[in-house]
């Protein structure tokens, strides 16, 4: 029987941590911890491969065999700009999977304690338009769901939103939920969303790079400043299990082939460069360095940063 999944808050004691790209400041900011059966998201996954012994199936990034798959999003701060990349599962929402159903965290909080309020936020870039990107990006007034970021213009590409209102996407909004219609749809209802080209420049230190794949608008960001560069992978890289073997995908990848080529190429472009790379959902959403793996594939190098 597959074990259930397992949600639980973030520590109220824990600090929040921050990094520098230049003149950029990157903060991550955890919306609460996931655990989840690893054959939930990797349904063909074959046990014999995997190394019990190896990092990648060593704490943090598994927790009692299951896999850690935390939420949130990331805070970036330019000398004139204040963007969301990505913005976690939200608070409130009727959702199929009881860890996301109606959940009360404080996320707002975190964003306040990194030194940023919603009305400063400019700019809200979705990696993809799957559930658990996009649910702080409305809340419910009283009347309807209407934008959390009053100021922000909320950037998606034409390719994500056709897909995610289509009839292709109905089995997977099935499984996860009529999340478009809360926390998208209210965002074209109010004039705020933007459908932008996958390469869009957003401002002088921020661009899109499109990279097809986990969904068919994906995209990843870069950041460029002072000659240091990240890159959000968003869901490109859901688990350490993928840098171990860059050709697996998950069962949430809309076009699992096209997402391993995608992931190859990143990896195969920052490996042992001075890159650093935000996965979505790695323990606490911590930023790292990808380095070559002698025994194959990569591993990941984990920068700390500084307290927020």
């Amino acid at each position: 029987m597959t074990a259930p999944v397992r949600a639980h808050a973030r520590d109220a004691g824990a600090r929040d941590r921050r990094v520098r790209v230049g003149e950029v400041t990157i903060t991550p900011l955890v919306q609460f911890h996931y655990r989840v059966d690893p054959r939930r998201f990797f349904g063909d996954l074959d046990p014999r491969i995997i190394d019990e012994t190896a990092w990648y199936w060593q704490p943090p990034y598994v927790d009692d065999g299951f896999l850690v798959i935390d939420m949130g999003g990331f805070l970036v701060r330019t000398l004139d700009r204040t963007v969301l990349v990505d913005v976690g599962v939200g608070n409130g929402k009727s959702r199929p999977n009881p860890c996301f159903d109606h959940r009360d965290d404080d996320w707002l909080a975190a964003l306040h304690r990194a030194g940023a309020t919603a009305e400063e936020v400019d700019t809200v870039v979705f990696t993809h338009l799957h559930v658990d990107h996009v649910g702080y990006a409305t809340r419910f007034d009283g009347d309807a769901w209407v934008p959390t970021f009053p100021a922000a213009r909320y950037l998606t590409t034409a390719a994500e939103l056709d897909y995610w209102t289509g009839g292709s996407a109905s089995g997977f909004r099935e499984q996860l939920g009529d999340y478009v219609a809360d926390s998208v749809l209210p965002l074209r209802t109010a004039g705020v969303l933007d459908l932008v080209e996958p390469d869009l420049r957003i401002c002088d230190e921020l661009r899109l790079v499109p990279a097809p794949g986990h969904t068919p608008g994906n995209v990843c960001v870069e950041v460029s400043s002072g000659g240091q560069r990240a890159i959000f992978a968003g869901d490109m890289v859901h688990h350490a299990l993928q840098l171990a073997f860059p050709a697996m995908s998950t069962d949430f990848c809309v076009h699992a082939d096209r997402a391993g080529e995608a992931r190859r190429r990143l990896l195969h472009e920052i490996a042992d460069r001075d890159v650093l790379l935000f996965p979505a959902h790695f323990p606490d959403s911590a930023p790292g360095r990808v380095v070559t793996d002698p025994a194959g594939g990569y591993r990941y190098e984990v920068v700390e940063g500084e307290p927020v």
